[in-house]
């Protein structure tokens, strides 16, 4: 029989990790009818790719052989544990960026669902709803300074959000406490809003609480959105690419759906994705807190991981060092460096995804029997794999093979037999995958994955890939009237438009510029 408290973090295993795969019911005190934003297809033309359940577990199940690792399981054995160049921080400003502009509640694996009937519970702008208001269900102010955001937890850590006795913490998106680090780093955005408000007391800005909050809300929002802007999707996009659809708009999501805030699939569900093959297995968060695992692989570990829904004492707190780079901001990193001693670094952007993310322990409601893998357990509970609920919402969703995808664009497809998928009676070499039917062409995700790995080393996303990525978020970007891209924004704390995670670090003096040499 488990402990109590083996059995209350096993409890808050479940429910961080019902929220991070979007799946558990609502718990938004907001009315349903609040906005009317919808899923869609960015290519309704192309048929949906069907392929075997049998073929789909075969592509993202984990290995019980460490010997032999999985098709898509990240191993030394096999040589691809490798480090890319960006810091582990651009993981998690990916994953918020997520929940800023999407949210799927009522899509259901097993079955077929047309996208186009699906509500969108997030507005699709990058206006920090996420943060703010989610859902009808808006975060917490300060008692004492109405104009502010509420931070801090009841055991000292101030950077922390505010929680219950139980640590279920009081914010607008419950995402955003699905994991420790994106939990630290939604705060620090509620931290940075709370800086604006005291700038703007500073420089002696008019209007009682109710305005102040409104202009540093805006102001967040507009460092947010430059961050994204000029920091995170050059790091994954080329930049040549990412300024032509600036200048000329998207080429192949219409500005007739981004107007409508319409959030493509093959977006969602596939291209936007590739942070989970980003994600590593372990991090450390300062050097008392180190090479801690993101998931627990074992009961050993309930009490000893980085999942959310739980207290953050100040000893689990990020030195922000660790994770982005102060150096220069955006320095070129060693490839051989220890991704544990100072900063660390993301995995390559390649089917190869750490161990954890194929063994992610569940229990409770919320996934559907057929998708749980019985076989290999985490404290008495089965594991999931994380590709595998990918892949299968890919079918679910009907989106159509990278192939498709990539000759709409007018790119030559990658065939099948580059990615490692062996048909019958083919060779396959060690860590392919021998499959019992042939298949011509492969799910949209693990096309844009081996794509990223061949065209770009794992260092950036392919042809398509990219496009997709820039299509969406840029098109999201030029179609709000509000935005950096529609409006003239200077940084009060950069003195230009150009901001990093690293200037909102340094001006809240939650990290610090390293000594000159």
């Amino acid at each position: 029989m488990l402990s109590r408290h083996r059995l209350s973090a096993l409890l808050a295993v479940c429910a961080a990790f019902l929220m991070m795969v979007s799946i558990a019911p609502s718990t938004a005190a907001g009315d349903p009818g609040r906005n009317n934003f919808r899923f869609g297809r960015m290519f309704p033309e192309l048929d949906s790719l069907v392929l075997d359940d049998e073929v789909l577990f075969l592509i993202g199940s984990p290995s019980d052989d460490n010997l032999n690792p999985a098709y898509m399981e990240d191993s030394q054995f096999r040589g691809t544990d490798n480090n890319a160049e960006q810091e582990v921080g651009y993981t998690y400003l990916g994953q918020i960026l997520t929940h800023d502009i999407s949210l799927d509640l009522d899509s259901k694996l097993g079955e077929s669902n047309d996208p186009t009937t699906i509500r969108n519970r997030a507005t699709p702008w990058l206006d920090l709803d996420t943060i703010y208001e989610h859902d009808g269900n808006a975060a917490p102010r300060d008692p004492d300074d109405r104009a502010k955001l509420l931070l801090g937890n009841h055991v000292g850590n101030e950077r922390d959000f505010a929680r219950t006795e139980e640590g279920r913490a009081l914010i607008a998106d419950r995402r955003n406490d699905e994991n420790n680090n994106v939990a630290q780093l939604s705060a620090m955005l509620m931290a940075f809003h709370n800086r604006m408000v005291d700038d703007l007391r500073a420089e002696g800005s008019p209007g009682g609480d109710e305005r102040l909050f409104q202009k540093a809300r805006a102001l967040t929002v507009q460092h947010w959105q430059s961050a994204v802007l000029n920091q995170f999707l050059p790091e994954f996009i080329d930049q040549a690419l990412l300024d032509d659809t600036i200048a000329n708009g998207p080429q192949y999501y219409s500005m007739s759906d981004a107007n409508k805030g319409m959030i493509p699939v093959e977006f969602s569900v596939a291209a936007f994705r590739f942070g989970h093959s980003n994600a590593r297995g372990r991090y450390t968060l300062n050097e008392n807190f180190d090479r801690v695992r993101m998931f627990p692989l074992s009961e050993s570990e309930l009490g000893r991981n980085l999942l959310g829904n739980q207290i953050i004492p100040p000893e689990r707190q990020i030195e922000w060092e660790r994770f982005f780079d102060f150096n220069s901001f955006q320095g070129d990193l060693d490839d051989d460096v220890d991704q544990f001693a100072g900063l660390q670094v993301g995995r390559k952007v390649d089917r190869f995804l750490a161990r954890p993310m194929l063994r992610l322990p569940i229990g409770g409601p919320g996934l559907p029997d057929f998708i749980l893998d019985t076989e290999n357990t985490v404290a008495g509970l089965p594991v999931v794999s994380l590709a595998n609920i990918s892949l299968f919402r890919s079918k679910a969703m009907g989106l159509p093979s990278g192939q498709d995808v990539a000759a709409r664009m007018g790119f030559d497809p990658i065939p099948n037999e580059a990615f490692g998928l062996c048909d019958p009676g083919d060779p396959c070499a060690f860590g392919d995958l021998p499959l019992p039917v042939d298949i011509d062409e492969a799910p949209l995700l693990l096309y844009l994955l081996e794509e990223a790995r061949l065209q770009q080393e794992g260092e950036q996303l392919g042809q398509v890939g990219s496009r997709i990525m820039a299509d969406v978020v840029i098109g999201l970007l030029l179609a709000d009237p509000d935005s950096i891209l529609r409006k003239p924004f200077v940084s009060p704390v950069t003195g230009d438009d150009v901001v990093f995670m690293e200037d909102m670090l340094l001006h809240l003096g939650w990290a610090e510029l390293p000594p000159e040499e």
